[in-house]
């Protein structure tokens, strides 16, 4: 969606207290009514009930949709079953209630971060201490974007040579705001730590050592770059920021796992905790090779994804070829804008200064700058000509099942 979102913070909604004593989920009906209320009063005038497997949604997937206007549709079907996972999101005039069946990449990010959340858990427990290691999420954009959410909501933190910095975002967060951000406006992100504890800072050190040792070449096909000052990643823009953030996520997950799963082993005493994870992260050590977008078809990647998703229908290939479908559409379209623009505008205002060019005359001392300001003209034309040629057309070239696809396709993109 280009509209700028806007979505209600708890203290906008107004709720009984009869919610889930487990959960904290209200009543839906109490819910549904709640945000209506507030999408009135920030201009709503439809609402839809959208599948969360659609997150983001696009204008053209809301126009397939049941629209309900919020003035008169004041009920819920009893067959709704609302997903709490992502706050409602108004864009423009039109408000975005979610629905899932729970097989969304959003549920399986969600489920990640969960796994994540018990091994923290169960670290604590080990340690006899509450422990913060989880790390957090930054990234930047190029200031003189003015269409930015982190503008509009209030969500930078620091500016800086022409950038725009992020507040520091949970993983569960940036998640969020980072899906409803142009990819193309997000160019770093990394992970951050705002651990004061020697022991966090060294939890987060193996974790990040870890990873990216034992998943080095998945990380660089997703854009992690070799930097002394942290773990940062140039997002790809051919992948949704989503999906970027579930494999990374999933390979934080994994590196958790593999952490308590030594403590449990070996049970060093407190006293030696310290020294015993320095000793892990320098013996930490898989061979680095990098084979790009093979990486990330690897067998092993597949089964990282659904074991720590949830999941047992390899939805990580599903996935890929839903997104080499977006990707494809979106560079179809970029093809076809640029074809518009240089055979309206760019080819005819070219042709009429070269006729206008062609009509003047000069004096003898000019006659050399003319001849050579009519042959740049002349190349500029040639250049367009050759640039429309070689455009490629908007016949999909493969299915995104294979690196191969996926190849071909990121060749064609020059953004």
């Amino acid at each position: 969606m280009q509209t700028l979102a806007k979505w209600p913070s708890p203290s906008e909604l107004s709720f009984s207290d009869g919610r889930d004593t487990q959960t904290g989920i209200p009543n839906s009906k109490e819910y549904f009514q709640s945000v209506l209320a507030w999408a009135k009063e920030n201009g709503a005038e439809e609402y839809y009930l959208v599948p969360l497997e659609k997150w983001v949604p696009s204008s053209g997937l809301l126009s397939t949709l049941p629209s309900y206007s919020v003035h008169t549709h004041v009920e819920i079907p009893n067959s709704v079953i609302f997903s709490y996972l992502l706050p409602p999101v108004l864009f423009g005039n039109k408000l975005c209630f979610w629905t899932s069946e729970g097989k969304s990449l959003t549920d399986s990010y969600i489920h990640v971060l969960e796994k994540i959340e018990k091994c923290e858990e169960l670290l604590s427990k080990i340690f006899e201490k509450e422990i913060h290691s989880i790390p957090e999420i930054v990234w930047k954009e190029e200031e003189k974007h003015s269409n930015s959410l982190l503008l509009e909501k209030k969500l930078w933190g620091r500016r800086e040579n022409g950038k725009r910095y992020s507040s520091s975002f949970s993983l569960a967060k940036a998640f969020f705001v980072g899906s409803l951000t142009d990819i193309r406006e997000i160019s770093e992100y990394e992970l951050v730590s705002n651990s004061s504890s020697e022991l966090e800072v060294s939890i987060q050190k193996f974790l990040f050592k870890r990873a990216d040792s034992k998943y080095f070449s998945l990380l660089s096909a997703f854009g992690k770059i070799e930097s002394e000052k942290g773990f940062i990643f140039k997002p790809k823009i051919y992948f949704s920021f989503g999906l970027q953030l579930l494999i990374l996520s999933c390979v934080l997950a994994e590196a958790y796992e593999e952490l308590v799963s030594r403590f449990i082993e070996e049970r060093p005493q407190h006293k030696d905790i310290l020294n015993k994870l320095k000793e892990w992260t320098e013996k930490e050590f898989h061979p680095k090779t990098d084979i790009g977008m093979e990486a990330i078809f690897e067998e092993k990647v597949v089964h990282l994804l659904d074991k720590y998703s949830g999941r047992t229908d390899r939805y990580l290939l599903k996935r890929l070829e839903e997104e080499y479908s977006h990707s494809q559409k979106d560079l179809s379209e970029h093809f076809q804008l640029r074809k518009k623009e240089i055979e309206e505008k760019l080819i005819p205002d070219l042709l009429s200064h070269i006729d206008s060019h062609s009509k003047l005359s000069f004096p003898e001392e000019l006659i050399s700058e003319w001849e050579n300001l009519g042959k740049t003209l002349q190349t500029r034309l040639e250049n367009l000509l050759l640039e429309r040629k070689n455009l490629p057309n908007s016949e999909q070239k493969g299915n995104g099942k294979t690196p191969e696809s996926w190849n071909i396709l990121i060749g064609q993109r020059s953004d």
